[in-house]
Order: C-alpha cells, then structure tokens, then sequence
C-alpha cells in the first residue's frame, strides 16, 4: 500500500546470528557505496555477497527495491535455506539492495517517486512527486548492474528483480516495459491499483515476447490487504488513533474515521487485482507462481512472501 509507515509491523531485517553453510559463513559482511544517477540523485547501494568463490557461469543476483529494509532480510533467507531447506532449498546469490543515503528503513517520498510512472488520478499523487519509474530502471540497468558486474562473477542469465507495494508494481512494470533486463520477477503485495490499475489491463491485452514468455514472476499478497475481518478492524483502528494522536498527518487522511473509511472500501483491490494479474499472465504462457496468505496484512505478510519468493528464485 502507498503509505508503507501505516500500521507497519516491527520486522527484525538484520539478525545477528548467522548459521554456518558453504564454507565457516554464507555471506560476507554486508557492504555499502552511494552512487549517483543521471540525473544528480544519490542512491545507497547496499550489497550482500556470498563468501567463497563463484561458480563458473557466476553468481545469481537478486536486486531489491528498498534496499535498506529489505538486504538483510533476503540475504537471512539465503542463509537459512542452505543449510536448511528441503522444499526451499537455494544457492548462494550476491543480494543487491537499491536504497537510500537514510538511517531509517524507508525513504518515503522519493520511493512514491522512484517506484511510480506517472498517474493522472488525484489520490496516487498526494503531496508527493510521482512518476520516477524510466530514470530508476535505468540506473539500475546502466549505472548499478555494470558496476556489481565488475565486483563479481555474475550469471546474467539468473537475474532477479524484487519488490514489496510500490516496489512490486516497479518489479512488474519491469517485466511488461524491459522484459529482456531480467529473468525472475518477485512481486511481493505489489500495489497494481496505480493509475486506476493501469498495469492490469495492459497485461491482459499482453502479446508477450519470447522474454515474457521465459520469465518467471511470483506474486504474493495477505488476505487482510483486501478482505478485512471484523477483528482485524478494532486492531487497525485501535493503532490508527495512537499514529494519528501521534502525527495527524501519519494516516494520509484528515481523520481516523475517514482512514477507516478508505480502508474498508477495498478500492485498492490488493487481493483480487494480484490474483487477476497471476492469471492473466498466467493465461499467457507466463510460468507464475501465486501465494495466498491467509490472516495476514501488508506487513505481517512479509515473512513468509519473502520465505517462499527468495527460494522460487534461487531453487537448485
């Protein structure tokens, strides 16, 4: 959903026990380095390598949106899974994360620039920039990715595009508008209702490419996104009206009653508009993996969106 702070669950990214496999330790410390776009914005890119040498035709990559947030958490899933998976089984994969020069997790408003094509509808906008989505694909294709490439041994033929809400419309986006640039698709909760769910129908009237047709996307969503029980209303309201007392502008709306309101509508469609793009792509040829999680929001979700998407990539 738009406003990634809304009733976000406190989610432990960076664990600091690390569980031996591959040689004494699966990864090397995580590292970071600014880098510049284009167009003069400063970018944190944060990298997660594994340790020990490359295989021959190199290292899997997973690029990831929201990199801050979201390196730790998919590189411990890495590490998990290859001592531990049977069903999830993985291999080492160097973890790329596109983030931020911030101390926090997310950087709020030039993500609601970064992950968006431009929208003539009022709401997506807000009172933030939009629109951003051509220049942030393309220095991930011309300024990240050549430079990884000269840090590692890097199989071009496994690359991952990732993405949770806003990041998981960048992630399909990608895969309709520059299909040949990546290979797996990792669209977690992707908020596909932008610009009057714009990306639905254009991937219904899709006449996929031969790169279309080898891709291979997940996409993820939790029940509660869409489908709200009457329990899960008291608990949303109740922590609505502590962020709103906090911050009256923390909702996006002008009251706890209106933000209710807006919740309950479904107008986001989190659910259904993730189940009919799995489908219509599906329809087409495209090998799609859907996940259902039943009792679970935009954030509680995310555990186990990353637990089944980190492996749908990097399974031996």
């Amino acid at each position: 959903m738009r406003c990634i702070g809304i009733l976000a669950l406190s989610l432990a990214a960076a664990q600091t026990v690390a569980t031996p496999a591959y040689a004494d330790e699966p990864f090397l410390p995580i590292a970071s380095q600014d880098m510049k776009s284009a167009e003069g914005l400063t970018y944190r890119i944060i990298v997660s390598p594994p340790a020990g040498p490359a295989p021959t035709a190199g290292y899997p990559v997973i690029y990831v949106m929201d990199g801050n947030a979201w390196t730790p958490f998919v590189s411990e899933v890495i590490r998990t899974n290859l001592q531990f998976g049977t069903r999830s089984k993985v291999e080492p994969a160097v973890v790329v994360g596109i983030g931020y020069p911030i101390e926090g997790a997310f950087d709020l408003t030039r993500r609601d620039w970064d992950l968006t094509t431009p929208s003539p509808v009022p709401s997506d906008a807000g009172t933030s920039k939009i629109g951003g989505y051509e220049a942030m694909i393309r220095f991930i294709q011309d300024r990240v990715k050549p430079d990884i490439e000269k840090r590692f041994r890097i199989d071009r033929t496994r690359q991952t595009l990732a993405g949770h809400s806003l990041g998981g419309l960048f992630t399909l986006r990608t895969l309709i508008n520059h299909p040949d640039w990546f290979q797996t698709y990792l669209a977690l909760s992707p908020s596909i209702w932008w610009n009057d769910a714009l990306l639905l129908k254009e991937a219904a009237t899709l006449s996929p490419s031969p790169a279309q047709r080898a891709a291979r996307v997940y996409i993820g969503v939790g029940e509660l996104e869409e489908y709200l029980t009457a329990k899960y209303r008291v608990e949303m309201e109740a922590q609505a009206r502590i962020l709103f007392a906090a911050d009256p502008k923390s909702l996006g709306t002008d009251s706890v009653e209106a933000f209710m309101a807006a919740m309950s509508s479904r107008k986001q469609h989190m659910v259904d508009n993730a189940r009919a793009m799995a489908k219509s792509l599906g329809d087409k040829g495209v090998m799609v993996k859907f996940d259902l999680f039943p009792e679970e929001d935009h954030f509680s979700v995310l555990p186990s969106e990353f637990g089944r998407a980190v492996p749908f990539a990097l399974r031996k």
